[in-house]
């Protein structure tokens, strides 16, 4: 045995410098792909609190987030007198990781409106809680949860063409491991039993929960898992129609059968829900529609081939229903996509993608998020003065 015990331990302590060396080399290149999320028995998932790193999968940005798990700054409890608080809930375009923090719409946003006025005498304090990937169901619970815990004076639903209706309905989205609205009678009611389920409470146990702290020390475990999970995902990419993996380009026309209706009349209730705790606590509520990239196009003809495979003369069905229902329910309404698609083609301005991905397509750039918090800033100062 003891002729086999030498090439043993050689083994080990080259494996072991092996393992030093990678970590030691995947750091000096800067690389990171932490877990960024975990399981919450409210919510599905949240942002893990604390968490410090670089985010390269689109654009590339350092990300932190703060002691409460939202990628913002540290906010007090307490709203001083002089401040006029906002929050905002949303998805990932909220959450923008694909920009610095100081480039997020909603991080642009104080000084655009102290800038035309607004709510003179006071500062303007924008608090985030948008997590990648919620439906409006979630963005409800985390304004009953936690946003209105710091008294809002504005809750700002960013709400998402692209994928939000289909996130809303529990027939049609892909992951189910989330609350959803259910549709009875007419209204929505909250159904969150997805808390019960096996594959949640595995998710949620303590070897998952211990893999997510040891995979926040080594970046050879981030690399193991980010090559593992990209063996699994096809890769993102839009076809020469500009439809996008991963978002339905159906939503872009009137619901074309009973279960896209119904997804649909949940998003209305769930916004209606929204608006109306929101008001019930003193908060003024506004809505802002997020476009699809593809509705924002600066080439005519590409936007022109999905219209025709839709059998549409534009794409903004969803930005006209979203505004048909705030007038109905008295609040606020900024649809971007109409507002920036005649801009976009005329300049040739692209407010989605990045150079690594492609331009066109993906989330928000730092000039869509600008273009953003302009149209916010401007329908806030003008119902105001």
């Amino acid at each position: 045995m003891k002729r086999f015990a030498l090439p043993a331990v050689l083994v080990l302590a080259s494996a072991l410098f092996a393992l030093v060396l990678a970590e030691m080399m995947l750091r000096v290149v800067g690389f990171s792909a932490p877990i960024w999320h975990q399981p919450d028995p409210e919510l599905g998932w949240k942002l893990r609190p604390g968490i410090a790193a670089w985010f390269t999968k689109e654009g590339r940005a350092f990300v932190r987030t703060n002691a409460q798990g939202a990628r913002d700054r540290d906010h007090a409890l307490h709203k001083p007198e002089d401040v006029y608080r906002i929050a905002v809930l949303g998805d990932s375009y909220s959450e923008a990781m694909q920009v610095e923090r100081d480039q997020a719409y909603w991080a642009l946003l104080p000084a655009r409106l102290e800038s035309c006025g607004f709510e003179p005498g006071k500062r303007i304090e924008v608090m985030n809680f948008g997590v990648s990937g919620y439906g409006t169901a979630q963005q409800y619970v985390m304004l009953v949860s936690s946003a209105i815990r710091y008294a809002p004076d504005l809750v700002l639903l960013q709400f998402t063409n692209g994928n939000d209706v289909k996130d809303n309905s529990f027939a049609l989205s892909d992951d189910k491991a989330r609350p959803f609205f259910m549709l009875a009678n007419g209204a929505v009611r909250l159904d969150d039993s997805f808390a019960a389920a096996a594959s949640f409470r595995r998710s949620a146990s303590l070897p998952v929960q211990v893999l997510r702290e040891l995979s926040d020390r080594s970046r050879v475990l981030q690399l193991l898992r980010s090559t593992r999970q990209m063996s699994f995902m096809p890769a993102a990419h839009a076809n020469r129609d500009g439809v996008e993996q991963g978002l339905e380009p159906w939503v872009l026309a009137p619901p074309r059968d009973k279960l896209w209706e119904e997804a649909w009349q949940i998003t209305e209730g769930a916004i209606g829900r929204i608006h109306d705790y929101a008001t019930r606590n003193g908060a003024r509520f506004m809505v802002m529609t997020v476009p699809y990239a593809i509705q924002v196009h600066p080439d005519r003809e590409v936007r022109q081939s999905l219209q025709t495979k839709l059998g549409v003369e534009d794409l903004f069905y969803p930005d006209r229903r979203i505004a048909g229902l705030a007038k109905r329910r008295n609040f606020d309404a900024v649809t971007v996509a109409p507002a920036l698609q005649p801009l976009a083609e005329r300049t040739g301005t692209y407010y989605h993608g990045f150079e690594q991905v492609g331009m066109g397509r993906g989330h928000w750039n730092a000039t869509g998020h600008a273009a953003a918090a302009g149209l916010v800033a401007r329908r806030l100062c003008a119902t105001n003065s």
